[in-house]
């Protein structure tokens, strides 16, 4: 009798996991990366001198990465252990401007079977193609700058549509030289400068 409960009970758990699993929405992923930006760069992180209130206002309604550290302080290298998880001396990303070895599996890989459409916009540093088959790729426009209107369109596709994203937007612009923005914003004799 007590097994015969037991997996009435299991199979009426799985059964109601299964529905509820069907029913619930997926979550979109949005995921900002700038070259050369640290914690130090922004409000959100605790910047006393930086003016990020869109990025702190976005923190405040996402998660943010506060324990994560990158195995490799180079781009090409970076890119490819966040995008497959995957330490870059092993997928053969390492050094800088190298490729990852072919069968490499990345985030790509995992999401798109889950029905969600994966994108970059932004500065790629990443190959081969077959490693990091991306449903979209905009590369940034001239001087650098972001595809804003890329951006836009694929979100709004994707909720038009009711298909979960996961969106990487990778940004080159805090990388030097840093004549971007409007520097009378800033007085240079009362910045706080980070401990090096």
């Amino acid at each position: 009798m007590n097994k015969l409960l037991l997996s009435a009970s299991v199979a009426l758990g799985a059964t109601t996991s299964l529905s509820f699993a069907q029913q619930t929405e997926k979550p979109n992923f949005l995921l900002f990366i700038a070259d050369d930006c640290s914690h130090y760069d922004l409000g959100c992180y605790g910047s006393v001198d930086s003016k990020t209130p869109n990025i702190d206002r976005f923190a405040t309604q996402g998660v943010r990465f506060t324990q994560a550290y990158q195995a490799v302080p180079m781009s090409s290298p970076t890119r490819h252990n966040l995008y497959t998880g995957v330490w870059p001396v092993r997928s053969g990303a390492y050094p800088n401007h190298t490729c990852a070895n072919e069968g490499t599996l990345s985030v790509v890989h995992h999401l798109q079977p889950l029905g969600y459409k994966v994108a970059l916009i932004g500065k790629s540093h990443i190959a081969p193609k077959s490693v990091f088959p991306f449903d979209l790729y905009v590369p940034p426009l001239k001087g650098g700058d972001l595809n804003f209107e890329a951006i836009q369109k694929f979100i709004s596709g994707c909720k038009a549509k009711g298909e979960p994203f996961c969106l990487f937007v990778a940004s080159n612009q805090p990388h030097t030289p840093w004549n971007k923005g409007d520097a009378s914003q800033f007085n240079a004799d009362k910045l706080t400068l980070p401990p090096m």
